[in-house]
Parts: C-alpha cells; sequence; structure tokens
C-alpha cells in the first residue's frame, strides 16, 4: 500500500461495510467529517509506521481490497481487511491475508478481531489461531446509574509511560498507539494508586483502548468513561474473562450482544483486564 491509495482503500472499506449493513438489515450511515478525516490520517499512518503489513489488491490500478497488519516487538495484529463487495468470495481476502501473515513471521503473539462473517471466520481459524467468542455493547447510556466518586482523573500525553507499564502484564505496550489517538482528538482516563492503575482511551461514542492491574481498577475506568462520553456509547469485543466489563454495560442499560469473535495465537486465553482497540489491540 502506498499513500496514493488511501483514497481507493476508503472506498472499499466504505462498500464492504455498507454490504455488511444491508446483509444486517440496516440502512448504511455516513460517519461524521471528524471521523473521516481521522480515518484518513490513520490509513496514512498504517503505510508509514507498518509499511510490511500495508497491502493492496488492485485491478487495472483500482484498489479492490486492502489489508492492515501492524507489529509491535513480539506481537502482531491484523487491524483492518475489506474486500469490495463486487470482488469478494474469488480469492482476494485470502491473498491480503497471506500477505499481511508475512508481517508476522517471528511474532511470539498473534491476534485478529473480526466480524460475524462466516468467510472471515473460516479464514482466520484455517490461518491457526484459537476463536475466542466475544460480546458487545452499545445503546443509550443510563447516566443515572453512574457511580459518585470515581477514582481517577483525566490523563494526557504525559501518562503515557503510565499505559506502557500497566500495559507490560498484559498484550505488550500500547504506548504509541495510544499517543497517536490522543493527538488526534481522543481522551485519555487514569488511575495511579496504590490499590490499582490503568488507563482507558476514548473518542466520540467510542472506547478505544482499556488496560489495568486489576478487575476494580479496570471497572472504574470504563465508568469514567461513560461518564464523560455524551449520550451513546459503544464497547466492542469482550470476551470471556472480561465480566467486569459486561456488569458495567448492563448497569448502565446498555444492549449487550454476541459480536465477531477474537482470535488468538500464542496465548493461552486473551488478556486482561484488557479490552482491545478495533486497529491496535
Amino acid at each position: 500500500m502506498r499513500i496514493d491509495d488511501v483514497d481507493g482503500v476508503i472506498a472499499v472499506v466504505t462498500a464492504a461495510d455498507a454490504a455488511a449493513a444491508r446483509r444486517a438489515g440496516r440502512e448504511p450511515e455516513s460517519p461524521p467529517r471528524s471521523h473521516s478525516e481521522f480515518f484518513r490520517r490513520s490509513m496514512a499512518r498504517f503505510v508509514e509506521r507498518d509499511p510490511q503489513g500495508a497491502w493492496v489488491a488492485a485491478d487495472d490500478g483500482v484498489v479492490v481490497g486492502m489489508a492492515e497488519a501492524i507489529r509491535r516487538d513480539a506481537f502482531w495484529g491484523l487491524s483492518m481487511l475489506f474486500v469490495d463487495p463486487s470482488r469478494q468470495s474469488q480469492g482476494v481476502g485470502r491473498q491480503l491475508l497471506d500477505a499481511t501473515l508475512g508481517y508476522a513471521d517471528g511474532a511470539r503473539v498473534r491476534m485478529i478481531l473480526t466480524s460475524p462473517d462466516p468467510r472471515a471466520l473460516r479464514r482466520y481459524a484455517l490461518a491457526g489461531l484459537a476463536i475466542h467468542p466475544a460480546v458487545e455493547a452499545g445503546g443509550t447510556i443510563d447516566r443515572s446509574a453512574i457511580p459518585r466518586g470515581l477514582p481517577g482523573r483525566p490523563g494526557d500525553a504525559s501518562d503515557l509511560g503510565l499505559v506502557a507499564e500497566v500495559d507490560a502484564g498484559l498484550r505488550g505496550s500500547r504506548a504509541e498507539d495510544a499517543a497517536f489517538l490522543l493527538a488526534t482528538g481522543a481522551r485519555l482516563e487514569v488511575v495511579d494508586g496504590a490499590a490499582g492503575r490503568g488507563y482507558a482511551v476514548h473518542r466520540d461514542t467510542r472506547l478505544a483502548m482499556l488496560g489495568a492491574t486489576d478487575d476494580t481498577t479496570a471497572a472504574a475506568l470504563l465508568w469514567r468513561v461513560l461518564a464523560e462520553l455524551g449520550d451513546k456509547a459503544e464497547i466492542w469485543c469482550l470476551t470471556a474473562g472480561q465480566d467486569w466489563a459486561v456488569k458495567v454495560a448492563l448497569a448502565a442499560r446498555l444492549k449487550v450482544v454476541g459480536t465477531g469473535p477474537l482470535f488468538v495465537d500464542g496465548m493461552d486465553r486473551p488478556p486482561g483486564p484488557w479490552v482491545p482497540s478495533g486497529w491496535y489491540f
């Protein structure tokens, strides 16, 4: 993938997302302008930061598929894989996955967060990763349920050392990716006390990533995020072991439903307490 492929990549992702929404019986939604600008910057960052993991499939110069993977030390994660609806089920996705898997050589841990699409589940299971079912939570927040006197405070870039230290006991540091998110308008919540430490990054209506030393601290951080969001919230990819997050979501009257699983290789189970970012795990 090159920087001048970004427009074609965005077109493929938009078309694939719209087709998936229609298959699920929903009308596609247009993202706000702020999200479109963030998405463009993020696609360019994949090319610049992880060029060996960023690939496109093209036909006569037109992008018809894209895949992006990250590598952070011994960790590899497949961030995105989309194929234009007109070219799906023709082997394009398999070729893109094979290209990104080359970037995983030598990685100790591999992860893929996927949609419920049966084709994707088959593709990733055959790549040798173990499936971990997941749920997601979303909807209107019952603000009356938010506890008062929550521990912690708003954070900023000076807290990235805490992010790295907390993540050292989880999946591995996401500090550089948290820094990018903060620079593009995301916000940070931190708890840094004797009883527990942790952080949560959020933007718009979504929890972007969370890590903590214990479940109680993680739950407090999630409540802090819900307190800072508007009326709506989205929390993605809660696997077994993240019951603390499911309990918070249910207490806040969010709707909890099954979603695409997390595939993991190199760990017996996903780390915790931890909530992955869709792109940065």
